[in-house]
């Protein structure tokens, strides 16, 4: 097994420092655009520069993230914001959008990328894609397993990317839209307000009975594979990232130091990693429970935590006693403490409440620390009753312990250096360094070497003065000297032509892949292809295609001549071929936005088996499939997230007939979209969109469920059941026929009255999207949606009448609000 790749997190030039001084190989961070963590505090350009040059001289690499999805109003900020990067000599940039990668090829072909965990990349065939695209780098999802991952290495070529430690999303990254759709701010655009951290109950939807008190069941436990990293690195991950832009400094320096241990001994050992100590301290310094996670196939109970969304420390003990009096609680310990560590109490009352220890009492007698098994009262002010939990959140002096690992003027980041040095008489000193990166310098002394007229200067006394680095980031391996006998000249000039050299060679490592930046200027920043503002002035009627789930909802949708059908299930799919043939409806096959290998070569068996028209597809892999080998017309889906006309050239790149735009684009934007007339263009305007996929069920924490996931008593595509929210919001969620949960929105969205809108914007088909509707509801949808459109575009008029009846609650999604 070859050198692997340690890639550490960094929110702020502390945590930067903090993870290059604890051994990280390289560090990723975002810049003040374009980031998907725009809540950390993020690099302004000189501090980035700043920072790139205080890696590359420690050998450390750097990627800047660029992943969140690009409006085309700013492309031109994108093109100037990557040239900075590039000039400055970034290593790659992680990006998640498409048309980023179609950019980048474009106008910086020689840019390294690395393709995001939020590009959603889970199988062999997409990630093939994107390396034929010159993608080098792919960051797999988190939903991933060892046995999934070590298939994606055999049929690859790019380097795998995989987190190991952190915070774990509920939600298929990239796939998320739930704070998108309940309050604006998109995870998309690096704007996350976590609605997953938070309370829900699980209700049914028949009967409205709560089946679990309020809990957080969608809050993930922090990953941790510190114990089982020797596993990750035999199954041909390249690069192990940590999570944590957010984090503080310590947090950092930590958890890098840790794996940096873990890896470096399964490298030189081939023994799982298993340190007490080190354990101990990962855990004290932030943990939501710990989770091996989907990588090492931990199960659902042992990846929620439906308890507490942030960190709970050590566990202390539980109080045995509380003098309301003296406002003191007694405690045997379970775990040293000392004054002004942290404690947070949970009680069965109040919640938790934390705070700081300000007073121990040991036999009434006022200390400053007390041990593990010591049994003492600490003061503290609270709702507090006996049996209450109580969790060490804060260990003052372990933090302390950590800073001094990244103090100012710390230095642990040793670089091996070589050099030759000649005194030879009547010359100068003739100095060469240079390192394992190819990087070499050359220095003389402005001093010329002498004969000695008393001392003569020995090779011992050169090596020792020349190896003097002091608290630079160098250390020497080697020096070879050629010297004369009896020679001298001063130990300053050889301390100077040192320093000369020294700085030289941290110049050159310091500068290494700084460019000449590209003349922007010269670069056509407009697409080729007519934008939909410009096709206003043609007469043409939008398609009206519907997407069903099952072929009872197909036949009340076939009621009303529809121009196409996305059909999701492979259960009675011949029966629906049959049906739409029957009524001269074209059907195409809507593929699920995650397919796994394993999942993908079912589903191409079945496919392959039965001739449809099309198909609309969910992931990158299945682009590939339906051009290659089905030979069909392929629709990419909204979950490809195509927001802007880079990404739509992107896909008209990779064949596609059409486009699904991603449900977060405004009228405004979609407008202005450059698309090429050929290629369809599609919205949809009505229904519960999904706004989370993810392996993970509800009802298996809320204890509603027979735990046989393989064999769930819940049908596919059946919505039973729904997360009610402290705003009694109510999100309807299934599993799919793959056993992957979706969570919808609690409302559809519903544009039928703004057909008037939507003509303006000139997409070609319009697309209802139905879950859990009524045979009613689905009639009076389709039939109100055609009469408004056959109305508006014959004679310019719409009848809204009756388009609401029934609807109590809808939203109108982004068509209007947008997303910052």
């Amino acid at each position: 097994m070859g050198k692997v790749e340690l890639l550490a997190p960094a929110g702020s030039y502390e945590a930067f420092h903090a993870a290059v001084q604890n051994g990280a190989d390289a560090v990723y961070l975002g810049g003040t655009a374009f980031s998907a963590r725009a809540y950390a505090s993020n690099f302004e350009m000189e501090t980035l520069e700043k920072a790139m040059k205080y890696a590359h001289l420690r050998g450390v690499k750097v990627y800047v993230t660029i992943n969140t999805l690009i409006k085309d109003v700013e492309r031109k900020e994108l093109l100037q914001y990557i040239n900075r990067l590039y000039s400055i000599g970034i290593d790659a940039i992680i990006v998640q959008d498409l048309g980023v990668i179609q950019i980048v090829r474009e106008v910086f072909p020689d840019l390294e990328i690395h393709c995001s965990t939020q590009m959603t990349l889970h199988n062999s065939e997409g990630i093939n894609l994107l390396t034929e695209l010159g993608v080098k780098r792919v960051v797999l999802a988190r939903e991933l397993s060892l046995k999934d991952i070590k298939k994606i290495y055999d049929n690859t070529q790019a380097e795998l990317e995989v987190f190991i430690h952190g915070a774990l999303c509920y939600s298929y990254s990239g796939q998320c839209l739930m704070s998108s759709f309940i309050g604006g701010r998109s995870g998309n655009r690096g704007r996350c307000a976590q609605p997953c951290r938070k309370k829900y109950e699980i209700i049914s939807l028949n009967k409205e009975i709560v089946a679990k008190s309020q809990g957080y069941y969608m809050s993930m436990r922090d990953l941790n594979v510190l114990n089982n990293i020797g596993e990750v690195i035999e199954s041909g991950v390249f690069s192990f990232k940590i999570e944590g832009r957010m984090k503080k400094p310590h947090y950092v320096a930590s958890i890098v130091r840790a794996y940096r241990r873990a890896i470096d001994d399964y490298l030189l050992y081939k023994k799982p990693f298993m340190d007490e100590k080190v354990t101990k301290e990962i855990t004290q310094v932030f943990n939501r429970k710990f989770t091996k996670g989907y990588l090492l196939s931990s199960t659902t109970q042992n990846i929620i935590n439906p308890e507490k969304p942030n960190n709970r420390g050590l566990f202390l003990g539980k109080i045995k006693e509380y003098n309301i009096k003296n406002k003191r609680i007694t405690i045997k310990l379970m775990e040293n403490i000392r004054q002004g560590d942290g404690i947070e109490i949970w009680s069965n009352i109040s919640g938790s409440n934390g705070g700081v220890i300000n007073k121990i009492f040991l036999h009434n007698e006022l200390i400053h620390e007390a041990a593990k098994g010591e049994t003492v009262d600490i003061q503290f002010l609270g709702s507090i009753q006996k049996g209450d939990d109580v969790f060490k959140t804060l260990d003052l002096q372990l933090m302390k312990h950590i800073e001094k690992s990244y103090e100012a003027g710390y230095e642990n980041k040793k670089v091996k250096i070589y050099g030759e040095i000649k005194v030879l008489s009547n010359m100068p000193i003739k100095l060469w360094l240079w390192d394992n990166e190819e990087n070499i310098v050359y220095q003389e002394s402005k001093e010329i070497v002498e004969r000695a007229r008393k001392v003569a200067l020995t090779e011992e006394k050169i090596i020792e003065n020349i190896s003097k680095l002091g608290n630079t980031p160098f250390q020497m391996e080697t020096i070879q000297v050629t010297i004369d006998k009896n020679i001298s000249i001063p130990i300053s000039s050889i301390n100077q032509v040192r320093r000369d050299a020294v700085e030289a060679l941290s110049n050159l490592r310091s500068n290494r892949n700084t460019k000449q930046p590209k003349p922007l200027e010269k670069i056509v920043i407009n697409h080729r292809h007519t934008s939909l503002r410009e096709k206003t002035t043609e007469k043409y009627r939008p398609r009206l295609a519907v997407k069903v789930d099952s072929y009872q909802q197909l036949k009340y949708v076939l009621q009303q001549q529809v121009e196409r059908v996305y059909y999701g299930n492979t259960k009675n799919l011949e029966a629906a071929l049959e049906l739409c043939k029957s009524k001269e409806v074209e059907i195409y096959f809507r593929s699920p936005a995650i397919i796994k290998d394993n999942e993908q070569e079912i589903l191409k068996e079945i496919l392959t088996r039965y001739s449809f028209d099309g198909l609309l597809a969910g992931d990158l892999g299945m682009i590939v499939f339906g051009r290659k080998t089905l030979k069909k017309p392929v629709i990419a889906d909204f979950t490809l997230n195509i927001m802007n006309s880079s990404t739509v050239e992107f896909m008209k790149k990779q064949g596609v007939s059409g486009v699904t735009l991603s449900t977060e684009l405004d009228l405004k934007n979609i407008k202005n979209l450059k698309v090429n007339r050929s290629l369809e263009v599609e919205i949809i305007v009505y229904g519960k969109l999904p706004i989370m996929v993810t392996e993970a069920c509800p009802l298996i924490i809320g204890d509603v469920c027979n735990h046989q996931c393989k064999e769930c008593k819940d049908e596919a595509f059946h919505y039973l059941w729904g997360l009610k929210d402290e705003k009694d919001a109510i999100f309807p969620f299934t599993k799919d026929e793959w056993g992957r949960t979706v969570v919808l929105n609690s409302c559809p969205l519903y544009m039928i009255d703004k057909v008037e809108d939507l003509a303006k914007i000139y997409t070609t088909s319009y697309r209802l999207d139905f879950t859990n509707e009524t045979p009613q509801e689905i009639i009076n949808i389709v039939t109100n949606y055609k009469k408004n459109i056959d109305m508006y575009f014959n004679n310019g008029s719409i009848d809204n009448s009756k388009v609401k009846e029934g609807i109590n609650h809808y939203t109108r999604g982004h068509f209007y609000r947008g997303i910052e």
